[in-house]
């Protein structure tokens, strides 16, 4: 670990921001290479400690995965799981790869895949088994974010060729087969639509209603309807819900994932503090 570099600010692009480099090394020099020692054998013990039991939290994980219960239920069980993960010392990237890789195996664990050569469905389960065990917690992760075609590609590099591929393969054939690719677009397109549609209905009201509408203001016809509170606070809710902050932070990496998580905790605390500096007025 190079403390300095992970002590100086980051650019958009994840480069180093040059202008504090100087601040950072003399912060160093005030701290001491004692100190400095010791942070960085913490750091490689926490690194080595969270390798250890990462196996141990993504069979956790899995198992979960494999419970029979309702969707309400293993959601907030969900939700619970991964702050127990927090809790437990994890790093909030590991956690997110941990939840998606263990739901990634336990939907893949029985899926048998057949293939043109006649097999029994024991002899595809065994295979089906022996390739998911043969990958770990960031291989699996990678994975769960490709498509039927990307993890085709993956899987018969092993079942045909015993091949496992690595990291830096792994991500190349999920950016080229990444899982639902246009998932981003056709929100963004429904949005869109949503809004068009309100504006024409608006417009065609305006033009076929005109007469009825007289006693209406200008200010008032084009004034956008307000939602009530509690929408405003469903639809808050609903972006921080676990699997919605889930597949927001997939299309990141590691260390971005790590940036929006602190810079969003810090946000929760501003939040936190300006609900309780308001004072409850009674009308």
């Amino acid at each position: 670990m190079n403390i300095t570099k992970t002590l100086t600010p980051k650019n958009e692009n994840g480069s180093l921001d040059q202008r504090f480099i100087s601040y950072v090394q003399r912060l160093m020099e005030h701290c001491g290479q004692e100190c400095i020692n010791n942070l960085s054998q913490f750091h490689k013990e926490t690194v080595e400690s969270e390798r250890n039991a990462g196996g141990a939290a993504l069979h956790m994980v899995v198992k979960f995965y494999s419970l029979e219960m309702e969707e309400w239920e293993k959601k907030r069980l969900a939700k619970s799981l991964r702050e127990a993960l927090h809790e437990i010392g994890f790093k909030p990237s590991k956690v997110t790869k941990l939840m998606g890789a263990g739901k990634f195996k336990a939907e893949q664990w029985n899926q048998l895949h057949r293939c043109f050569e006649y097999k029994s469905d024991h002899q595809l389960r065994e295979e089906q088994h022996d390739f998911l065990t043969k990958y770990g917690v960031t291989a699996l992760y990678e994975m769960s974010r490709m498509n039927d075609i990307g993890l085709a590609r993956v899987r018969y590099a092993y079942i045909d060729d015993g091949n496992i591929l690595n990291k830096d393969m792994l991500e190349e054939i999920r950016k080229e087969y990444p899982a639902n690719p246009d998932k981003r677009c056709s929100k963004h397109q429904s949005s869109s639509q949503g809004v068009n549609i309100y504006i024409n209905s608006q417009a065609y009201e305006s033009v076929n209603g005109a007469q009825s509408k007289k006693l209406i203001s200008e200010e008032d016809k084009y004034e956008p309807p307000q939602l009530s509170a509690q929408a405003v606070v469903k639809q808050f809710l609903y972006t921080v819900e676990p699997s919605s902050m889930e597949e927001l932070l997939n299309a990141y990496t590691p260390h971005a994932q790590d940036q929006i998580l602190a810079l969003l905790a810090e946000g929760a605390t501003k939040l936190s503090d300006y609900i309780a500096s308001k004072r409850i007025v009674n009308i």
